[in-house]
């Protein structure tokens, strides 16, 4: 039995070996952190005692210099393993400043974004690294401004009829149970932003997700806590690569996952979200002309 995931359930990855082509190198037995592979009597060997069971990593098939090993089940065929191509991987210096010329992008021209464009960022997206495979990660498009605007305004009336729960009462009432920082993050960020969300949403403006022409929500499922966010983050810089911008908008996940089951279902997420994120792209309307050099809280060398 293997480890569960929404798609697979606990279904084992299946190890072929190729025994003809195999050169006992043991670089697959050294890469496999399952320990499913040994070799015995000069012949390699799947274990019947791996520690949880093959979970089709793929380390064992991208090692072997004979192409003497296939893993197969747990969403994978010999059809997805590719020969890696490294004569034109970028420098440091062209990835740290692709990575310095992205920012958050709020302000979009009014033009489409191809559907030919959109598929190359999920392309980029879903190579993410992920705490367990395959990907448990769940990506909900919305294509064109109509229906950025159409999800955006179901979400704010969605608010609005939640509206009391952030009132000054209500937030009072609950102080003793969140602890202060939430309290304060509730009354400096979440209540302000849920009326202002309501207040321009009765003049017909999109301050949520800015009418942009283009949306991605990364949702996960059973998967790392971490993983939907990680892809998000590969699809901005994709969308920087590709001459768009894009911005993650942390506001809607975290209300989707506790209240929005009727917006759930309208859009057909799972009723059961873990960890969200939204992402908008489009072409920028204004061009910056600076990078800001940002820092962390700390760095040190323990």
């Amino acid at each position: 039995m293997s480890v569960v995931t929404s798609r697979t359930g606990t279904e084992n990855a299946r190890i072929v070996i190729n025994h003809e082509k195999c050169n006992l190198c043991g670089l697959c037995v050294k890469v496999c952190k399952d320990f499913s592979l040994f070799i015995e009597d000069h012949t390699l060997t799947v274990s019947d005692q791996p520690l949880f069971g093959c979970i089709g990593c793929g380390q064992c098939v991208a090692v072997c210099p004979r192409d003497a090993i296939m893993v197969e089940g747990r969403t994978l065929s010999p059809g997805d393993f590719e020969p890696l191509k490294a004569d034109h991987l970028p420098d440091y210096t062209s990835l740290y400043q692709l990575m310095l010329n992205r920012r958050s992008i709020r302000d979009f021209r009014d033009k489409p974004v191809p559907r030919e464009i959109t598929e190359q960022i999920l392309a980029m997206a879903v190579t993410a690294p992920m705490g367990l495979p395959p990907s448990d990660v769940g990506v909900m498009v919305l294509e064109g401004k109509e229906k950025v605007r159409a999800f955006s305004f179901d979400f704010i009336d969605m608010l609005q009829r939640a509206k009391w729960m952030a009132s000054p009462l209500a937030l009072n009432l609950m102080r003793p149970f969140i602890g202060k920082d939430n309290y304060l993050m509730f009354k400096s960020f979440i209540i302000p932003m849920v009326n202002f969300f309501s207040e321009t949403r009765e003049k017909e403006q999109n301050y949520l997700l800015y009418d942009a022409p283009l949306a991605m929500m990364f949702y996960g499922n059973l998967s790392d806590p971490a993983d939907p966010y990680i892809a998000a983050t590969y699809a901005t810089l994709a969308a920087e690569s590709l001459g768009l911008g894009a911005c993650m908008i942390g506001s809607v996940g975290p209300f989707l996952k506790s209240m929005g089951s009727d917006l759930r279902k309208k859009y057909h997420l799972p009723s059961k979200m873990n960890d969200s994120i939204m992402v908008v792209f489009g072409y920028p309307q204004v061009k910056y002309r600076k990078t800001i050099k940002r820092s962390f809280e700390r760095v040190f060398y323990a």
